[in-house]
C-alpha cells in the first residue's frame, strides 16, 4: 500500500499520438501520477473549474483548436486559485514572439516537443521529478528548452 499522494497532472493537447505518446512516456517516469486529458483549450477550462481535482502541474499544447494554448495560459492566470498551479508549454514551435508571449503569461516553461519518445521521457523528468517546470522561471534563459 502507498501513502504517497499521486502527482495529479494535466495534459491539454489535440493531437491523440502526442498525448498517446506522453501517456506512454509517463509510465517510464519513477513517479506515482494521475494524468486527465483535455483535448482542446475549452475542455480544459472545463475541467479547470472542478476545484476539487485541482491538477498540481499542466501541461498546455501551444496550438490547439478552439481556444489555443496562450488563450489558456491567460485565462488559467487570472482565475482564482490557479494563479500558482505551474504551467509547462508545449509546441512544436519556438518562434520568438511565441515563447515571449507565453513568458509574459505566466508559463513555468516552454519546451520544444521532443523529437523523440527518449527526449520526452527526459522532459517529464526534468519537470516531475527535477520540479523544473514548477518554479517561476529566473529569466528567459531557464525558461526555453529546445531540442
Amino acid at each position: 500500500m502507498s501513502f504517497v499522494t499521486p502527482v495529479r497532472i494535466l495534459l491539454a493537447d489535440d493531437d491523440h499520438d502526442d498525448t498517446f505518446l506522453f501517456q506512454e512516456a509517463l509510465t517510464q517516469v519513477p513517479l506515482e501520477s494521475r494524468l486527465s486529458v483535455a483535448e482542446n483549450g475549452v475542455e480544459l477550462m472545463r475541467i479547470l473549474q472542478d476545484t476539487s481535482c485541482k491538477p498540481d502541474i499542466i501541461f498546455l499544447d501551444m496550438n490547439m483548436p478552439v481556444k489555443n494554448g496562450l488563450e489558456c495560459l491567460e485565462e488559467i492566470r487570472g482565475t482564482s486559485g490557479y494563479e500558482q498551479v505551474p504551467v509547462v508549454i508545449l509546441s512544436t514551435s519556438v518562434a520568438q514572439y511565441l515563447w515571449e508571449s507565453a513568458y509574459r503569461s505566466g508559463a513555468n516553461l516552454y519546451i520544444q516537443k521532443p523529437t523523440s519518445f527518449n527526449g520526452l521521457i527526459e522532459i517529464l523528468k526534468k519537470c516531475l521529478l527535477e520540479r523544473a517546470g514548477t518554479v517561476a522561471p529566473e529569466g528567459l534563459e531557464q525558461f526555453l528548452i529546445t531540442n
